[in-house]
Protein backbone atom coordinates (compact mmCIF):
# COMPACT_ATOMS: atom_id res chain seq x y z
CA UNK A 1 0.00 0.00 0.00
CA UNK A 2 0.94 3.61 -0.68
CA UNK A 3 1.55 6.53 1.92
CA UNK A 4 2.03 9.45 2.02
CA UNK A 5 4.30 12.25 4.14
CA UNK A 6 7.13 14.92 3.89
CA UNK A 7 8.38 18.01 5.48
CA UNK A 8 10.40 20.20 3.96
CA UNK A 9 12.55 23.35 5.71
CA UNK A 10 11.26 26.87 5.40
CA UNK A 11 13.94 28.65 3.42
CA UNK A 12 13.99 25.41 0.68
CA UNK A 13 10.15 25.86 0.71
CA UNK A 14 10.48 29.67 0.35
CA UNK A 15 12.78 29.07 -2.52
CA UNK A 16 10.03 26.61 -4.59
CA UNK A 17 7.40 28.82 -3.85
CA UNK A 18 9.52 32.03 -5.01
CA UNK A 19 10.56 30.11 -8.30
CA UNK A 20 6.29 28.74 -8.73
CA UNK A 21 5.22 32.10 -8.38
CA UNK A 22 7.52 33.40 -11.32
CA UNK A 23 5.46 30.70 -13.64
CA UNK A 24 2.43 31.63 -15.77
CA UNK A 25 0.02 28.55 -15.82
CA UNK A 26 -1.51 29.80 -19.10
CA UNK A 27 2.00 29.24 -20.86
CA UNK A 28 2.27 25.76 -21.87
CA UNK A 29 6.49 25.74 -20.84
CA UNK A 30 5.44 27.12 -17.72
CA UNK A 31 2.61 24.31 -17.13
CA UNK A 32 5.28 21.76 -17.68
CA UNK A 33 7.82 23.58 -15.29
CA UNK A 34 5.18 23.29 -12.70
CA UNK A 35 4.08 19.87 -13.54
CA UNK A 36 7.42 18.99 -12.75
CA UNK A 37 7.90 20.25 -9.46
CA UNK A 38 4.93 19.56 -8.14
CA UNK A 39 4.65 16.15 -9.24
CA UNK A 40 8.36 15.57 -7.51
CA UNK A 41 7.35 16.76 -4.51
CA UNK A 42 4.51 14.43 -4.94
CA UNK A 43 6.99 11.49 -5.59
CA UNK A 44 9.57 11.78 -2.53
CA UNK A 45 6.62 11.96 -0.09
CA UNK A 46 5.33 8.90 -1.36
CA UNK A 47 6.17 5.41 0.19
CA UNK A 48 5.37 2.09 0.12
CA UNK A 49 4.51 -0.32 3.00
CA UNK A 50 4.11 -4.09 2.60
CA UNK A 51 2.02 -6.19 4.27
CA UNK A 52 1.77 -9.67 5.21
CA UNK A 53 -1.06 -12.30 5.02
CA UNK A 54 -3.38 -12.04 6.51
CA UNK A 55 -2.81 -8.28 7.32
CA UNK A 56 -2.68 -7.28 3.33
CA UNK A 57 -5.41 -4.73 2.50
CA UNK A 58 -6.50 -3.48 -0.82
CA UNK A 59 -9.12 -0.46 -0.35
CA UNK A 60 -11.99 -0.57 -2.32
CA UNK A 61 -12.06 3.50 -3.19
CA UNK A 62 -15.44 3.39 -4.94
CA UNK A 63 -16.87 2.58 -1.91
CA UNK A 64 -14.65 4.61 0.38
CA UNK A 65 -17.04 7.32 2.81
CA UNK A 66 -16.53 10.39 1.18
CA UNK A 67 -15.70 12.72 4.45
CA UNK A 68 -12.57 10.11 4.50
CA UNK A 69 -11.79 10.47 0.84
CA UNK A 70 -11.69 14.32 1.42
CA UNK A 71 -9.39 13.92 4.62
CA UNK A 72 -7.21 12.28 2.65
CA UNK A 73 -7.52 14.82 -0.34
CA UNK A 74 -6.58 17.76 1.74
CA UNK A 75 -3.65 15.95 3.93
CA UNK A 76 -2.08 14.48 1.02
CA UNK A 77 -2.07 17.97 -1.53
CA UNK A 78 -0.52 20.33 1.04
CA UNK A 79 2.83 17.65 0.87
CA UNK A 80 5.24 18.39 1.57
CA UNK A 81 4.27 20.27 4.88
CA UNK A 82 6.49 22.47 7.32
CA UNK A 83 9.12 20.50 9.26
CA UNK A 84 8.71 20.39 12.82
CA UNK A 85 10.63 23.17 14.60
CA UNK A 86 13.28 20.61 16.67
CA UNK A 87 14.46 20.14 13.21
CA UNK A 88 14.58 23.67 12.38
CA UNK A 89 16.41 24.46 15.51
CA UNK A 90 18.54 21.71 14.31
CA UNK A 91 19.26 23.13 10.46
CA UNK A 92 19.45 26.63 12.68
CA UNK A 93 21.99 25.74 15.40
CA UNK A 94 24.49 23.75 12.41
CA UNK A 95 24.24 27.54 11.01
CA UNK A 96 22.69 26.05 7.81
CA UNK A 97 19.57 28.73 8.04
CA UNK A 98 18.11 31.73 9.88
CA UNK A 99 15.91 31.69 12.07
CA UNK A 100 13.14 34.21 12.41
CA UNK A 101 11.10 34.33 15.84
CA UNK A 102 7.76 35.97 16.01
CA UNK A 103 4.41 35.31 16.50
CA UNK A 104 5.42 32.33 14.30
CA UNK A 105 8.32 30.56 14.36
CA UNK A 106 9.83 30.93 10.86
CA UNK A 107 13.05 29.54 9.33
CA UNK A 108 12.76 30.97 6.13
CA UNK A 109 16.78 32.38 5.23
CA UNK A 110 19.05 30.06 4.25
CA UNK A 111 22.80 30.94 5.01
CA UNK A 112 24.00 30.10 1.89
CA UNK A 113 22.02 30.72 -1.35
CA UNK A 114 20.94 27.58 -3.46
CA UNK A 115 19.42 28.06 -6.75
CA UNK A 116 16.21 26.43 -7.29
CA UNK A 117 18.08 24.37 -10.28
CA UNK A 118 20.06 22.54 -7.70
CA UNK A 119 17.29 21.63 -5.33
CA UNK A 120 15.42 20.59 -8.27
CA UNK A 121 18.39 19.03 -9.04
CA UNK A 122 18.28 16.90 -5.51
CA UNK A 123 14.88 15.89 -4.66
CA UNK A 124 15.57 12.97 -7.51
CA UNK A 125 17.16 10.95 -4.91
CA UNK A 126 19.41 9.06 -6.92
CA UNK A 127 23.05 7.41 -6.70
CA UNK A 128 24.51 7.15 -9.62
CA UNK A 129 27.34 5.05 -9.07
CA UNK A 130 25.94 2.72 -6.30
CA UNK A 131 26.63 -0.65 -6.33
CA UNK A 132 24.04 -3.33 -5.88
CA UNK A 133 24.82 -6.60 -5.38
CA UNK A 134 21.87 -9.68 -5.02
CA UNK A 135 22.24 -9.27 -1.50
CA UNK A 136 21.95 -6.18 -1.04
CA UNK A 137 18.74 -5.59 -3.18
CA UNK A 138 15.95 -4.16 -1.45
CA UNK A 139 13.45 -5.69 -4.05
CA UNK A 140 11.83 -9.33 -4.58
CA UNK A 141 12.44 -10.26 -7.98
CA UNK A 142 10.08 -12.89 -9.13
CA UNK A 143 13.10 -15.28 -10.82
CA UNK A 144 16.44 -15.47 -11.65
CA UNK A 145 16.07 -13.93 -14.79
CA UNK A 146 14.32 -10.48 -13.89
CA UNK A 147 17.61 -10.27 -11.65
CA UNK A 148 19.52 -11.03 -14.59
CA UNK A 149 17.43 -8.20 -15.99
CA UNK A 150 18.92 -5.80 -13.52
CA UNK A 151 22.37 -7.32 -13.02
CA UNK A 152 23.55 -8.08 -16.59
CA UNK A 153 21.47 -5.99 -19.30
CA UNK A 154 21.23 -2.79 -17.81
CA UNK A 155 24.39 -3.42 -16.40
CA UNK A 156 25.69 -0.23 -17.53
CA UNK A 157 22.94 1.66 -15.76
CA UNK A 158 23.58 0.55 -12.21
CA UNK A 159 20.88 3.72 -11.33
CA UNK A 160 18.51 0.91 -12.42
CA UNK A 161 18.50 -0.88 -9.18
CA UNK A 162 17.47 2.30 -7.40
CA UNK A 163 14.54 3.41 -9.42
CA UNK A 164 12.76 0.20 -10.83
CA UNK A 165 10.03 -1.47 -8.32
CA UNK A 166 9.88 -4.81 -8.20
CA UNK A 167 6.32 -6.92 -8.02
CA UNK A 168 4.40 -3.84 -7.84
CA UNK A 169 0.62 -4.59 -7.38
CA UNK A 170 -0.99 -3.85 -11.14
CA UNK A 171 -4.15 -2.74 -9.26
CA UNK A 172 -2.02 0.41 -7.89
CA UNK A 173 -1.68 1.60 -11.20
CA UNK A 174 -5.44 2.51 -12.04
CA UNK A 175 -9.09 1.63 -10.66
CA UNK A 176 -10.83 -1.64 -12.21
CA UNK A 177 -8.69 -3.95 -10.88
CA UNK A 178 -8.74 -6.26 -7.89
CA UNK A 179 -5.21 -6.78 -6.06
CA UNK A 180 -3.16 -9.79 -6.30
CA UNK A 181 -1.56 -9.15 -9.55
CA UNK A 182 1.98 -7.54 -10.07
CA UNK A 183 4.20 -6.35 -12.48
CA UNK A 184 8.07 -7.79 -12.82
CA UNK A 185 9.27 -4.26 -12.82
CA UNK A 186 8.01 -0.97 -13.22
CA UNK A 187 8.63 2.95 -12.81
CA UNK A 188 6.47 5.84 -12.65
CA UNK A 189 7.86 8.70 -13.99
CA UNK A 190 7.91 11.80 -11.19
CA UNK A 191 6.50 14.63 -13.16
CA UNK A 192 2.78 15.02 -13.50
CA UNK A 193 1.54 15.65 -17.16
CA UNK A 194 -1.30 18.28 -17.79
CA UNK A 195 -4.92 16.72 -19.41
CA UNK A 196 -6.83 19.05 -21.07
CA UNK A 197 -10.26 18.71 -22.77
CA UNK A 198 -11.78 21.94 -23.09
CA UNK A 199 -12.66 23.69 -19.59
CA UNK A 200 -11.44 20.43 -17.76
CA UNK A 201 -7.78 19.90 -16.17
CA UNK A 202 -6.71 16.63 -15.13
CA UNK A 203 -3.29 15.76 -13.60
CA UNK A 204 -2.11 12.34 -14.85
CA UNK A 205 0.80 10.04 -13.90
CA UNK A 206 2.46 8.37 -16.32
CA UNK A 207 5.26 5.35 -16.21
CA UNK A 208 6.45 2.02 -17.90
CA UNK A 209 6.35 -1.88 -17.12
CA UNK A 210 8.73 -4.52 -18.02
CA UNK A 211 7.33 -7.66 -17.98
CA UNK A 212 9.31 -11.13 -18.55
CA UNK A 213 7.41 -13.52 -20.14
CA UNK A 214 8.15 -17.13 -19.69
CA UNK A 215 7.05 -20.21 -21.77
CA UNK A 216 3.18 -20.09 -20.11
CA UNK A 217 3.05 -17.17 -21.39
CA UNK A 218 2.19 -19.16 -24.79
CA UNK A 219 -1.11 -20.47 -23.32
CA UNK A 220 -4.16 -18.97 -25.07
CA UNK A 221 -6.06 -18.04 -21.88
CA UNK A 222 -2.36 -16.15 -20.45
CA UNK A 223 -2.17 -14.45 -24.11
CA UNK A 224 -5.59 -12.98 -23.19
CA UNK A 225 -4.97 -11.91 -19.46
CA UNK A 226 -1.79 -10.36 -20.70
CA UNK A 227 -3.52 -8.34 -23.44
CA UNK A 228 -5.85 -7.00 -21.04
CA UNK A 229 -3.63 -6.00 -18.25
CA UNK A 230 -1.52 -4.19 -21.39
CA UNK A 231 -5.08 -2.14 -22.32
CA UNK A 232 -5.41 -1.67 -18.65
CA UNK A 233 -1.56 -0.29 -18.30
CA UNK A 234 -2.51 1.77 -21.56
CA UNK A 235 -5.48 3.47 -20.15
CA UNK A 236 -3.59 4.75 -17.22
CA UNK A 237 -0.29 5.66 -19.09
CA UNK A 238 1.71 2.69 -18.54
CA UNK A 239 3.49 1.46 -21.51
CA UNK A 240 4.49 -2.34 -21.06
CA UNK A 241 7.54 -3.42 -22.90
CA UNK A 242 8.91 -7.18 -22.64
CA UNK A 243 12.39 -7.38 -23.19
CA UNK A 244 14.45 -10.46 -24.94
CA UNK A 245 17.99 -10.92 -23.74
Amino acid sequence: MQLKAGYIIDAIGKVITDYKSNLNRRIPTDQIKLDQINGLLQYVSSFDVEFPPPYQHYPDFKTLKPVLATLNNIITRGLPTRAPIILENLFSEINLIESKIDDEFNYPVLKKEIPFDTIFQLLHILEPKLEISENQYGGLPGSFSEWKFLDVALKDFPFAKQIFQSQRDLATIGNGLAGGRTLDFSFEFPYLITNSVGNLTDKQKQGIIFEFDGPHHQLKTVKYFDNYRDEFADENNFETLRPIF
